[in-house]
């Protein structure tokens, strides 16, 4: 027996609908649902396995999609078509139009659920978003220069003629606009967010901040307390569109890898944002400083997102190597293989100097230091890892 429930907001289908689910003998009506709160409880309370909406509900939004998906709902709209691209854009499975509701109740009847889902998006977008390559940029507490490698490997994407979008996806408050000299209050990520929440978010070059020609930036927070405002439906449509629209993404991270099973309810809400964007990586760079505590902390996380992210491709790289630590590359290369079994992917040198030359200018390294060694082993780095995107995607 499918059950479904309907939410109308007084549109004249409804009746019509209900007089087929009668003559249905496997159909069964649990609820018509005066609005958004009463369907989430329905839903919540009961073995619900349809919905039929209107689009006109008010506050539906991506965020009582994906509610709805998580207790396998499948969320139909009767719809315009007009409409079907919002519908679309707000992660419904199907639509139908009003004037073509004959056989809809056999059509729910016959109906499998769960339906396999990607995100908000249709197969019929699965070819275009393949294109594009995720790479997060993470690592443990203590700033180990996560948002340096971010912005610099981007650059170097981008100077690759790869067309490169860096969001600034860390919940603890961002850095990229302020190292790029961006002094705007609008956060380019949360605006992007909200329009993808309410089903309006049809390009990320809207929300973009422009570097070049080949590179934008989503820029992150400029208020911590603001991450609450980042619903986990909404992102997970940011993180689909800026694979579909850019070659190469990067995204900066958080530090904290906590979940709802090892936090508190608000901190695990808060992390979702970085655990969403390790889910959707297709390498995750592990950053780690070449001290005793930045490589404790390192080998702890590397261990941690090998259980959270199982098979991902995982690179180690070592921030603010300098030959007055007495640790030898080959020496720090060797207790990260005993510990975790990698090998480290680049060993980036300390120049505070360059670093902050670059700083004060509002620039990438290679923008203001081109020449400097640290410059040249970004290049290196985006070289390794964009051969091993074209091998993957070979």
């Amino acid at each position: 027996m499918t059950a479904i429930v309907t939410v109308a907001a007084g549109e004249a289908w409804e009746l019509a609908l209900l007089q087929q689910v009668q003559i249905e003998r496997d159909l069964t009506l649990a609820r018509r649902c005066v609005d958004v709160p009463d369907l989430l409880a329905v839903v919540a309370a009961h073995e619900i396995h349809v919905a039929v909406i209107s689009l006109d509900v008010a506050g539906l939004d991506t965020d009582t999609i994906y509610r709805l998906h998580q207790h396998k709902v499948v969320v139909i709209a009767v719809v315009g078509g007009q409409n079907e691209r919002r519908a679309k854009a707000l992660g419904i499975d199907a639509t139908t139009n009003p004037r073509d509701l004959t056989g809809l109740a056999a059509f729910l009847t016959n109906l499998v659920v769960p339906v396999a889902r990607v995100s908000s998006n249709s197969d019929d977008d699965a070819g275009d978003i393949a294109n594009g390559t995720v790479v997060a940029i993470w690592g443990p507490s203590g700033a180990p220069g996560r948002s340096t490698v971010a912005l610099n490997l981007a650059a170097e994407f981008a100077c690759g003629q790869r067309r490169t979008l860096l969001i600034d996806a860390d919940p603890y408050g961002g850095a990229i606009a302020q190292m790029l000299g961006i002094l705007d209050e609008v956060s380019g990520f949360l605006a992007a967010a909200r329009a993808a929440n309410s089903g309006s978010l049809a390009s990320l070059a809207d929300f973009a901040y422009g570097v070049g020609q080949q590179l934008s930036v989503l820029t992150g927070l400029p208020r911590a307390a603001q991450w609450n405002q980042l619903r986990s439906s909404a992102v997970e449509v940011v993180f689909a569109k800026a694979r579909e629209q850019a070659a190469v993404v990067v995204i900066d991270c958080g530090f904290s890898l906590e979940s709802a099973g090892a936090a508190d309810g608000a901190t695990a809400l808060r992390n979702q944002l970085t655990l969403q964007a390790l889910d959707h990586a297709d390498v995750i760079v592990v950053v780690g400083a070449p001290d005793p505590v930045g490589l404790t902390r390192l080998t702890r996380g590397f261990l941690e997102l090998e259980e959270l992210v199982p098979g991902a491709d995982l690179r180690i790289v070592i921030n603010r190597h300098r030959p007055q630590m007495g640790w030898s590359s080959e020496q720090i290369a060797s207790t990260l293989r005993r510990l975790t079994g990698a090998e480290p992917a680049a060993f980036l040198p300390l120049e505070q100097g360059a670093i902050d030359h670059a700083l004060m200018a509002g620039q990438s390294m290679r923008e203001a230091v081109p020449d400097s060694p640290l410059t040249r082993s970004f290049g290196k780095l985006a070289d390794q890892l964009g051969g091993s995107m074209s091998e993957s995607s070979a």
